[in-house]
């Protein structure tokens, strides 16, 4: 089929309408959509292509744009669960089009979403769940933006069962598995502001894949200021556990001087962050410099230690030259020092926080043994400062 012909790539995305997208052979598309789901029912039965005997790629087509049309008009005297069989034969129907010419993985993956609001029975969900999963790393964030059911704005679990699917697939390719962690961060962006979104399932999605599948943490990082920005009334103890996905070795240093200035993230949390890239930072300096020893004072003499160190070296400058891509350039040596400070900072930020805390245990004591008091208004003053710095 022609390039032309293919299916919107994403329902909310796709620039143009479903409309210019068919070709000439397929013009009867629109004026079919306004039969009934049991209409069309008994003519897939009549052609013997219903259900799991769908192996039809125009009727698929077809079926997919016109369950695209059934969604976007929701039509009062029907319900999903009346499009369940129709929505079961588009995905048996798609099964068959995964690899085939004309019919690319994002326009795929659009028609297995449109399909996943319907009545899908259990096993036609798995099926359609796993298909949808093994293209990850194709989709984009409109293309997995499913609207929830309960609690939530979205439909989390449904895309961590995705990337439960790519993850146990066991793919190779680390490419791919990268351009999926850029996705799950990205997602993790728009979802953190839902108000529904529990701290747990914050944490199951930035924690659903491999440390290997990002370069970069900063993405997450991100995502858990937003969902902090958004949830203010989070205790110590919840915006700790939060920033425990974080890794602090990949953490960029703008990333990291940022984290340590954040009034949002915990003091301790904070000194975890630039304890480790500062050790980063010095083991890396450490690396180069033996390498530069070692080339200088044995320029000659090969050695199976000489064989391994520059390998190292060379890592170690690929990676902080990525990372000074990444961010603007600084010298060195300010870096270091910038950091210094901030460390020496958060210190001092913790031992004035422990100040304060035991500041409020010695005035709630004396609250208690005054209580009724007109001086319970001054304590109380200081209780919310203090609060605050927490």
């Amino acid at each position: 089929m022609r390039a032309n012909s293919e299916i919107p790539t994403s329902s909310s995305s796709s620039s143009s309408s479903p409309e210019t997208h068919n070709n000439r052979k397929e013009w009867w598309f629109d004026d079919l959509t306004v039969l009934s789901p049991k209409t069309i029912e008994k003519a897939f039965v009549a052609l013997g292509a219903y259900g799991e005997n769908n192996k039809n790629p125009i009727l698929t087509r077809f079926l997919l744009h016109y369950l695209k049309s059934a969604v976007q008009k929701k039509k009062p005297e029907t319900s999903k669960l009346d499009y369940g069989g129709l929505a079961d034969t588009a995905v048996h129907g798609v099964a068959l089009l995964v690899g085939r010419a004309g019919f690319s993985g994002r326009a795929l993956f659009w028609g297995l979403r449109t399909v996943s609001c319907l009545g899908l029975g259990r096993e036609c969900r798995g099926k359609l769940e796993r298909l949808m999963g093994l293209m990850m790393d194709v989709a984009t964030v409109d293309d997995i933006l499913v609207s929830g059911d309960g609690g939530g704005v979205y439909d989390v679990n449904f895309v961590l069962r995705l990337v439960r699917v790519y993850v146990e697939s066991g793919t190779s390719d680390l490419g791919k598995m990268k351009k999926v962690g850029r996705l799950v961060d990205k997602y993790l962006g728009e979802i953190s502001p839902d108000q529904g979104l529990k701290v747990s399932k914050f944490l199951a999605v930035a924690e659903s894949l491999p440390d290997s599948a990002r370069d970069f943490f900063d993405g997450v990082y991100r995502a858990v200021d937003i969902y902090l920005e958004s949830h203010p009334n989070m205790s110590s103890d919840e915006r700790t556990r939060l920033c425990r996905c974080l890794n602090y070795e990949k953490l960029t240093l703008e990333a990291c001087k940022d984290l340590a200035k954040n009034p949002r993230i915990p003091p301790r949390v904070a000194m975890q962050a630039l304890v480790s890239q500062q050790s980063r930072l010095q083991g890396r300096r450490a690396i180069i410099s033996r390498h530069h020893h070692h080339h200088h004072h044995n320029p000659k003499t090969p050695s199976s230690r000489a064989s391994t160190t520059p390998g190292r070296a060379h890592s170690a400058v690929a990676e902080i030259k990525a990372e000074e891509a990444s961010s603007p350039p600084r010298h060195a040596e300010m870096d270091e020092e910038e950091m210094r400070l901030n460390f020496q900072r958060m210190q001092w930020r913790v031992v004035e926080l422990e100040k304060v805390c035991e500041d409020m245990k010695g005035r709630m004591s004396k609250m208690a043994k005054n209580k009724g008091s007109k001086s319970m208004q001054s304590p109380s003053h200081h209780k919310h400062r203090g609060l605050r710095l927490c």
